[in-house]
This record gives structure tokens, sequence and C-alpha cells, in this order.
């Protein structure tokens, strides 16, 4: 198993904020997500405009010899995770790009960027995960 993926195993709480710059509005996450060996799932509240949904998103994960493989439900690759503390991570998804930035803090906490644009997306988001 992949050194990253079995040092984050286990359960997390998670805040995230999205500033949408096409509309200007904040969007807020608050949840849990379970890392297992072979997936990634969040569950939580996400709160828009004084409206609270229940939400989440699962992602399955593949460890390799020299980094994690982050696939979407269907197997199709969405990033790949190496071992440095601050890392660079793009994802081209059709018209959309996906930029992101990964920080880990150590066996208890990262956080993770995202700057998102495309023809009907333009959004910056800021996750941070502690261990629960």
């Amino acid at each position: 198993m992949n050194e990253r993926l079995n040092s984050y195993l286990g359960t997390w709480d998670v805040r995230r904020k999205i500033i949408d710059r096409l509309n200007g509005g904040v969007i807020s996450f608050e949840g849990q997500a379970f890392v297992t060996p072979v997936q990634f799932e969040e569950h939580g509240d996400t709160t828009a405009d004084h409206a609270t949904l229940r939400s989440s998103r699962t992602y399955r994960l593949r460890g390799e010899a020299k980094h994690l493989a982050v696939c979407f439900p269907n197997l199709t690759e969405f990033i790949r995770i190496g071992n440095g503390a601050s890392q660079r991570v793009v994802h081209h998804c059709g018209t959309d790009l996906y930029r992101g930035r990964l920080f880990f803090r150590g066996p208890d906490a990262w956080a993770e960027m995202w700057h998102v644009q495309g023809p009907r997306k333009h959004y910056v988001s800021l996750a941070h995960y502690r261990r629960a």
C-alpha cells in the first residue's frame, strides 16, 4: 500500500469554503471524510444562500509504488498524489480546468485548495481536514 495512503487512513473532520467568482456567493461545507485502503468518502452539510443540503462525494483510491491514484467512482483517474508535503495537481474535465494545491501537515491534518475555471465555473475552494 502507498505510504501516503497508509498514514491517512481513518476518519477526518472536514471544513470547506467555496468562493464563487461568477456570482460572488460563498458556499460552506462541514462534515466528515472516511479514508479506507480503497476509498475516500465525504458526507456533510453544504450551506449556500441560507439553505442547507446534505451532500456527499466518493473517490476510489489505488495505491501504487510512487503515487496514490485518486479516481472517480467509474475508475477514471482524477489526480495522482505523491509523497511531498506540498504538491500541485491538475485535472482537465472537458472544458473545465482544476488546478489544485495539496498541503500535508503530518498524520493529523491536511488541506487542499482548488482554482476551478470553465465556461460555467469560476471558483476557489479551500478545505481543511483534521483527524477526528
